[in-house]
């Protein structure tokens, strides 16, 4: 059994209807999902990648996103049918104007922004999944992912060819449809930051690396309400899922939160360990 599919068990098990991820955007925004909710999410993403793709153990999934509570849904789903999770490359930022990765530039600049370009050696990626749709780089299947609260559509032209993703995961079903088991030597992850020899993880240490990523002093511990303000995808990937193994929830501050609100929200949501 993968570590996606482990952690949709727990999600709709024990405690299924207890907060499970709680996410803080820019303006005040806050999503709080249970268990259940979230694995429903996910179910629904991953019968779209099935059936839509045909994405199974194999196949590549690029996620060009940011730190969001999205993200993690169309994670799980690629795990969950088997797929390799690929990370874009973090954008350089010079010394003068730093932004964090994901954040979109001026429109002066974003002319020039081709996106994530996989190199010329690799195959094409069965799917991306993108904020970004005018910069998204040509695969099997491309979706674009609205990023406001509970957005149900994308607001901006969607170019031909791609899908609204936001608004086509509420057709599949509740239910998760047939998936195949990848090989636990096969890549779950890709363009891991701090991994230059090796930048990958495979299903079979996904688990192990993503507890790894909290802090030494907290890994041993069940249950507990992590705040998790990451500084990568990559990072929160670990984050979460180490957190859900433990069986613990988490609150997820995106990019545009500002510092000095941790604390508060940190004693708001209760939070037990801060990473």
């Amino acid at each position: 059994m993968s570590v996606a599919t482990t952690i949709l068990n727990r999600l709709t098990t024990a405690g299924s209807a207890q907060p499970c991820l709680t996410w803080y955007g820019d303006d005040d925004e806050r999503v709080e999902l249970s268990g259940r909710v979230l694995a429903n999410w996910v179910t629904k993403a991953t019968n779209l990648l099935v059936e839509d793709a045909d994405v199974g153990p194999g196949s590549r999934v690029v996620l060009d996103l940011p730190t969001h509570w999205r993200t993690v849904v169309w994670a799980l789903a690629a795990w969950a049918a088997g797929a390799e999770v690929v990370l874009p490359p973090e954008e350089e930022a010079d010394d003068d104007d730093v932004e964090a990765w994901g954040e979109m530039e001026d429109e002066d600049e974003v002319a020039d922004d081709e996106g994530f370009v996989p190199d010329a050696d690799e195959d094409e990626p069965d799917v991306v999944v993108t904020a970004r749709p005018a910069q998204a780089p040509t695969a099997g299947l491309v979706l674009v992912v609205a990023l406001p609260a509970l957005a149900r559509h994308v607001e901006e032209a969607v170019p031909a060819g791609a899908v609204d993703a936001a608004a086509a995961i509420m057709s599949y079903g509740d239910v998760l449809g047939p998936v195949r088991e990848p090989d636990p030597a096969a890549e779950a992850l890709s363009g891991v930051a701090g991994l230059d020899a090796a930048p990958s993880v495979t299903f079979a240490d996904l688990a192990e690396w993503a507890v790894h990523q909290l802090p030494a002093a907290h890994r041993d511990e069940a249950g507990a309400r992590v705040l998790c303000a990451p500084g990568s995808v990559d990072q929160l990937l670990g984050h979460a899922l180490a957190t859900w193994l433990a069986g613990g929830s988490v609150v997820l501050l995106g990019e545009d939160v500002p510092h000095e609100r941790f604390a508060h929200i940190a004693e708001t949501e209760r939070a037990t360990v801060r990473c």
